[in-house]
């Protein structure tokens, strides 16, 4: 028999919450783990009200810290009561009651039958009544982590969400304390190869949402701040490399001796200064992306950037020339169109093939 825990993180939540989580109880065997992420004093009697309900434990924050600390701390209680955690379910879930026992119950099945995986409550963002906060954020959200990761999730906000005890350690060590620690848990699990699996709810929004703690525009940006932050890296790596670049050869080949007709030395002496720049700036952008950026520790990626930076250098001239060709225009003018493309071209490749994680077998998680 699979011990369920319910994690509540609750700020400044309504009267409501303790009938709302005895509804849960009375559809879900449970034991119910409230977080008061400091709501005050004024609060105190709601959350005096839950602990006083058999299963229901109340966890406080003297000040408040954001939701995803508020989940992780549910989750260390999860790991120090619950024993054998492969016996354990755990569902999440917000504290305005805009979750439905029914769908929790669902959730928490898929979980059950598909172990070491992350099960979504996806709302529909196509039904007029979903308010404006909510479709906004999550229009933005899910957009960028699809051509980030490669992964189509419709509810990337989601708070309703289901999984095994086997993946509670891993939810612990993801970095985000607010609203974005549920993005990082995505982007995390979505690279590591550990299955999302969603699963469509039903959503009640009281008052248009107008008490939610979600905040539109900041909150978004700092969600989207989560997902940007990988090409951000990106992009700066590239142009400090391409600076090191230009650097290196500006040293290697000398500013004190123009070339003013064909040598061989010259040639030469040219050639080795753009082959020994390159050659340098591409290790040191190897480095930085393998460790920074795309954070991997695995071994054998030098094979498999040298066959991404000698193809990307082909298909620079090739392009180069084709557009240049084609359209009219000086190679100089294509070059940057074509570059462009490419640019972002390797940034994909060198996530998804280049610097990849291996990807998680169910018994190693």
């Amino acid at each position: 028999m699979k011990t369920v825990y319910v994690i509540i993180p609750a700020l400044e939540p309504e009267n409501t919450l303790p009938e709302y989580i005895i509804e849960l109880q009375s559809r879900i065997h449970s034991l119910v783990v409230v977080i008061d992420d400091g709501s005050g004093e004024a609060y105190r009697g709601i959350f005096d009200r839950v602990s006083r309900l058999e299963g229901c434990t109340v966890l406080r924050h003297h000040k408040n810290l954001g939701k995803g600390r508020a989940l992780k701390t549910g989750f260390e209680y999860v790991l120090k009561d619950a024993g054998d955690l492969h016996g354990v379910l755990v569902l999440c879930a917000d504290c305005d009651g805009q979750h439905l026992a029914e769908d929790g119950i669902r959730l928490l099945k898929t979980a059950e039958r598909c172990q070491n995986t992350l099960v979504l409550g996806v709302r529909d963002f196509s039904d007029e009544s979903v308010p404006w906060k909510s479709r906004f954020g999550n229009h933005i959200s899910s957009a960028l982590f699809r051509f980030l990761t490669g992964v189509e999730l419709k509810d990337t906000q989601t708070g309703f969400r289901a999984f095994g005890g086997s993946l509670l350690e891993r939810m612990l060590c993801i970095p985000g304390e607010r609203f974005e620690y549920e993005t990082e848990v995505l982007i995390e699990f979505a690279g590591e190869g550990i299955p999302i699996l969603t699963e469509k709810t039903e959503t009640i929004y009281v008052n248009e949402n107008e008490d939610t703690h979600f905040h539109p525009v900041r909150d978004s940006l700092q969600v989207t701040g989560v997902l940007m932050r990988e090409p951000a890296r990106f992009c700066l790596v590239s142009a400090l490399c391409a600076l090191l670049d230009v650097g290196l050869f500006w040293l290697l080949a000398g500013t004190g001796r123009p070339v003013q007709e064909w040598s061989p030395a010259g040639l030469g002496r040219i050639a080795a200064a753009t082959a020994a720049a390159r050659v340098l700036s591409a290790a040191v952008n190897f480095t930085m992306n393998k460790n920074w950026v795309f954070r991997t520790e695995e071994a054998g990626r030098v094979q498999r950037y040298i066959i991404l930076f000698t193809g990307l250098m082909a298909a620079s001239a090739g392009s180069v020339y084709l557009v240049s060709s084609v359209l009219g225009i000086r190679p100089a003018a294509a070059k940057l169109f074509c570059d462009g493309v490419l640019f972002l071209l390797s940034y994909r490749i060198q996530k998804m093939w280049v610097f990849a994680r291996r990807k998680k077998r169910r018994e190693d998680i």
